[in-house]
């Protein structure tokens, strides 16, 4: 469990994940490996622009899809690929069982979309516990990686990230036997671009979002496998008035999540900053995000 140093309460929430209903459908399902936990690069591979068919509709926020079925075989996430089809860019998640063959069926499953963050993420049922990939990067122009997290229950959720600056929607239903999860991405209106969640090569901050803020505060996101302690510092005109050790169990399969909630803190424009510091305290590495708090 992600443990702190300071006064802060700590915790993590999943998206909801309530029983619906989903158009069932079918893909050319994809081939599962055993791949090693690392940073993969996916190419382009343009195939028929399945964005048309079917009837189910694509959605920008909020809960989008309750898929699965009441009980499932799928205990690993074994391959996460991409694929550009016509107008829109579509995401196959591949699963396996216990004995490391291809699972049939997936356990329920939430699919939501994160508007301002720009994200799609997925939230799997308490049977899916290990993974076989820590994230994937694409070469896509919607979306352009994949995040698999730990979060302090040690369940595992999945982020799709968009493009920066890049408002998109989304859709999600499942294939059977084998069992794939499939989130198909549009570009959404203009009107709805996304801010985007902050990120470097060990740290994404979902919220707060850049601008205006208020206290009490949430800090929430993940960071790279592996760290066993990130920093949490809040600082106004280049004085940092509130520091953060965060304690980290240091898990290797996935990024790990964190939340932090800050009941006050500084007024003003204020800059928040989340990752690895130097022997002397100063940010090395990490998440920044521009705050307006009162």
């Amino acid at each position: 469990m992600l443990r702190l140093t300071g006064p802060v309460a700590i915790m993590f929430i999943l998206a909801a994940c309530s029983p619906s209903s989903t158009t069932p459908a079918t893909t050319e399902p994809p081939p599962t490996s055993t791949t090693e936990v690392t940073t993969t690069t996916t190419e382009a591979d343009v195939d028929l622009d399945v964005c048309v068919q079917g009837d189910l509709a694509f959605e920008g926020d909020g809960l989008i899809a309750a898929v699965g079925e009441s009980d499932g075989d799928a205990t690993q996430i074994s391959q996460i690929r991409w694929d550009g089809a016509g107008t829109c860019e579509r995401i196959t998640i591949a699963f396996s069982n216990d004995n490391g063959a291809p699972a049939t069926t997936v356990g329920p499953t939430a699919v939501s979309m994160l508007e301002f963050s720009g994200i799609v993420r997925i939230t799997l049922p308490d049977e899916t516990d290990s993974t076989a990939v820590a994230d994937s990067l694409f070469e896509g122009a919607l979306i352009e990686r994949a995040l698999v997290v730990r979060d302090l229950s040690d369940g595992l959720t999945i982020d799709l990230r968009s493009a920066e600056g890049v408002a998109i929607e989304a859709r999600a239903f499942t294939t059977t036997s084998p069992s794939t999860l499939v989130i198909d991405v549009i570009r959404g209106p203009d009107a709805s671009e996304s801010v985007g969640a902050a990120q470097s090569d060990v740290a994404v901050v979902v919220t707060p979002v850049p601008g205006p803020n208020l206290y009490p505060l949430t800090v929430e996101g993940y960071v790279t496998p592996s760290l066993r302690s990130i920093h949490l510092i809040l600082g106004v005109q280049d004085t940092n008035t509130l520091d953060l050790a965060v304690a980290l169990d240091g898990y290797t399969d996935a990024w790990q999540g964190f939340r932090v909630d800050l009941p006050d803190g500084p007024s003003g424009h204020a800059s928040l900053f989340v990752g690895t510091v130097d022997a002397n305290g100063r940010p090395l590495d990490g998440a920044s995000v521009s705050l307006d708090m009162p």
